[in-house]
């Protein structure tokens, strides 16, 4: 007869303690659920992270620089001691945005960066090129921006508009970069490409690069090239065999090259090389930009650096044969290199 009041009293005190435990689930258990998961979330990368709690249920909001980061952080926050379902209302924040282009007399600085540092060193760039004066900086910091590791790069990207001979403009917005403006030659528009390419890759940013540039031709310079070919027309320019460095007849004629064109003063000289179409295109291109800046370091000697110019094409883009053209053609399995010398704007 003691065995079935037993079992009552158990089950009573099992139903107790249910109970008890139930009414310490609210607030002790989700403040518990919401700590740990908070702490799961502390370096995974959310900006203004917030964590609510529902019972064993949990909500995500904030930003998020890349999709790959919400997904980490809900999978961190599912596997959290104690949550039972995850919400993620996480969204992707603005990436850094600016424009920087002459509005008549002035020049507007636009955008959104996300931290004071970074739009002072934005604005410190633009200032360089056309003076602190001429800047009217409309850019704004916003916290719901993201802080990328290309940010740093942007003051170069400014840097670029010095090369540019008329309505320069640079803008990056929704991940697509935009360089407009006037070059003077198809060579100078090319190097300002390479060079946001290098800058691009060595910044790891994944920019769309649209190019608004137009080409303003300046006159050619017929007596600089009419000096550079009466040089090529007694020896050859050569290298290394796979490798930028100069032969030492190749030198030779880069030196006699400088030497005939250090008198005159009104002359921008464009080195263009163009590689074999066998290889590795990547591997050609930055080879034959190598032996394009060999060749400039040489007439470096003789004619100012900031009129000389090197631009190296590799394979993807083969000189159009021209009787204007200073060229060394010295085969088909071998570097070709143009010369244009043009009248200095």
């Amino acid at each position: 007869m003691r065995e079935p009041s037993v079992i009552l009293v158990g089950t009573a005190s099992v139903l107790t303690l249910g109970l008890a435990g139930f009414a310490l689930e609210g607030p002790g258990i989700q403040a518990e659920i919401q700590a740990r998961t908070a702490a799961a979330l502390a370096d995974v990368g959310v900006r203004n992270l917030s964590v609510q709690t529902n019972g064993r249920d949990v909500t995500l909001s904030g930003t998020v620089a890349f999709v790959e980061i919400g997904m980490e952080a809900a999978r961190r926050a599912a596997a959290a001691p104690g949550v039972r379902r995850v919400e993620n209302r996480l969204e992707m924040a603005m990436g850094p945005s600016f424009e920087l282009a002459p509005e008549g007399d002035i020049w507007l600085l636009r955008g959104k960066m996300p931290t004071p540092e970074s739009r002072q060193e934005l604005f410190d760039a633009a200032a360089a090129i056309v003076g602190q004066g001429n800047v009217i900086d409309e850019t704004e910091v916003d916290d719901s921006v993201t802080e990328p590791p290309w940010l740093g790069a942007l003051p170069r990207l400014i840097q670029l508009l010095r090369r540019l001979d008329g309505a320069p403009g640079l803008r990056l917005e929704d991940g697509i970069l935009t360089l407009t403006g006037h070059t003077s030659s198809e060579g100078l528009r090319d190097h300002l490409k390479d060079e946001i390419a290098s800058i691009q890759t060595a910044a790891n940013a994944g920019w769309q690069i649209a190019d608004r540039m137009r080409i303003s031709p300046v006159a050619t310079n017929h007596e600089a090239e009419n000096r550079i070919k009466r040089v090529l027309e007694r020896g050859l320019i050569q290298f290394e065999a796979g490798t930028s460095t100069l032969t030492e007849e190749g030198r030779t004629i880069v030196d006699e090259i400088g030497a005939t064109l250090a008198n005159i003063s009104d002359i921008r000289v464009e080195i263009l090389v163009h590689a074999d179409t066998d290889g590795d295109p990547a591997a050609n291109r930055a080879l034959s930009l190598e032996q394009a800046r060999a060749v400039r370091d040489v007439l470096s000697a003789s004619i100012r650096p900031d009129r000389l110019l090197a631009v190296g094409y590799g394979s993807g883009r083969q000189p159009v044969a021209d009787d204007d053209d200073a060229t060394d053609g010295i085969g088909p399995s071998t570097p070709r290199i143009e010369f244009r010398a043009l009248h200095r704007p």
